[in-house]
């Protein structure tokens, strides 16, 4: 039999009601996923940003000294480094005109504050408290030819060409800028590289000519058969004909740029910036920005000394004018004004510092409203050598909504006598 019987109006009331909240579970639970996913998301793009760019930090760290003079002829020859406000503060070259001093492998400034607005039409504001690092290598650099080396050994008259390897991808190009060294050993063992140039001409600090092929002037040919001169890339020829110093150099800083299209907006509104990696331009001396890492509150860096060669580690931060304020880790019967004297002086650069720590705080993923973080935060490892933000400082910054997470860097320099 047949029935015209439907549903009551309590039945589809009932089934309209269990459709409902179905559908108001589902879409709790979706926003969830999706605000989660959103948080993970964010989350991985900084890790992965960090690990990318910070791997170039540690690169750069272990070429610190590559190819670098660690002596000149004389006279002296002129060379120019940063031409540019604050990255001057950490010049050896003396200006146009002027002899320079031998290159430190490492210069630091502890809390540098200052801008740079002759760059670029954008200021980069030095973030506060923060810590700057500049590295000097012939390999700190992005072009092919700071990549690559040879050497040249003694000829007799007329001179020969420099070595040329198998693979062709690694000799030098027709106008590649390449400096030259004479490698000597002393009867103790130490080892010197002295720049080689035309002491009687312009004190040209380069091979001016082309490095595939004899060089006509004798100043940069070896003068006997126990010389060997080695070559370094600096530029590749796109550089000016004139280099302005005879290595690279790579600036490490945390700056806020006044131009606010460059800041993400999600990165904390207050006292954040990003984590710059700046080479100087041979050029003019301005500096070349690349942004490395976004949304960085502070860079705090750390050097490990062997002050007398017994092994025995002590830790300072990075250099003050005021030797007083140069904070280290222990007290072993050293005076600040020796860790002053040792960071002014190439040399005792080269023997003596054992490894370089970076601590860098960036935020990790966006803002999230329902996170709170009541722990302080500490820059570092040591106590006298930590910077520390307090739940009070976290909220004065409005960073209390925000995760944050400390990247540490410990690199031993590769190219220093000391390791």
């Amino acid at each position: 039999m047949k029935t015209n019987k439907g549903f009551t109006l309590i039945e589809l009331v009932i089934t309209m009601t269990l459709v409902i909240v179905v559908i108001m579970v589902t879409g709790t639970a979706f926003n969830s996923i999706l605000t989660n996913t959103n948080k993970l998301t964010s989350s991985e793009e900084s890790n992965i940003e960090g690990v990318v760019g910070l791997e170039m930090f540690r690169h750069d760290l272990q070429q610190a000294g590559f190819g670098l003079p660690q002596a000149f002829l004389d006279p002296a020859p002129r060379y120019v480094e940063a031409s540019v406000a604050p990255a001057n503060t950490l010049n050896d070259g003396k200006g146009t005109g002027m002899a320079g001093d031998v290159p430190r492998a490492i210069a630091s400034w502890e809390g540098l504050t200052g801008s740079d607005s002759t760059s670029e039409t954008t200021t980069y504001n030095i973030l506060g408290g923060t810590d700057y690092l500049a590295i000097k290598a012939t390999s700190v650099a992005t072009s092919k030819a700071s990549q690559k080396w040879t050497y040249l050994n003694y000829s007799g008259a007329g001179g020969k060409a420099p070595n040329r390897w198998s693979n062709a991808a690694d000799n030098f190009k027709l106008d590649d800028k390449v400096i030259v060294l004479n490698r000597a050993y002393s009867t103790t063992g130490k080892v010197t590289n002295t720049l080689v140039y035309n002491t009687t001409g312009n004190l040209t600090i380069y091979w001016p000519g082309n490095p595939t092929a004899i060089m006509a002037d004798a100043s940069f040919n070896p003068t006997n058969p126990n010389q060997t001169y080695y070559l370094y890339g600096v530029a590749n020829d796109n550089t000016p004909h004139q280099l302005s110093m005879p290595f690279n150099r790579a600036d490490y800083f945390v700056a806020r740029p006044s131009d606010t299209s460059k800041i993400p907006s999600t990165c904390a509104p207050n006292n954040t910036g990003i984590l710059y990696r700046a080479n100087i331009n041979h050029a003019d001396g301005k500096l070349n920005y690349m942004p490395l890492l976004d949304c960085v509150a502070d860079m705090q860096v750390v050097f490990g000394w062997d002050l007398n060669g017994n092994g025995v580690i002590d830790e300072s931060g990075a250099y003050d004018t005021n030797y007083a304020n140069i904070p280290l880790s222990t007290s072993i019967g050293t005076q600040k004004q020796d860790i002053k004297n040792i960071m002014e002086s190439p040399e005792e650069i080269r023997n003596k510092l054992k490894y370089i720590k970076v601590y860098i705080m960036a935020q990790e993923g966006r803002k999230d409203s329902g996170y709170t973080n009541n722990a302080p935060i500490v820059v570092g490892d040591i106590g006298s050598l930590t910077k520390s933000y307090d739940v009070a400082a976290l909220s004065a910054n409005g960073w209390l909504n925000y995760r944050w997470k400390i990247y540490k860097i410990i690199v031993r320099p590769k190219n220093l006598v000391s390791n």
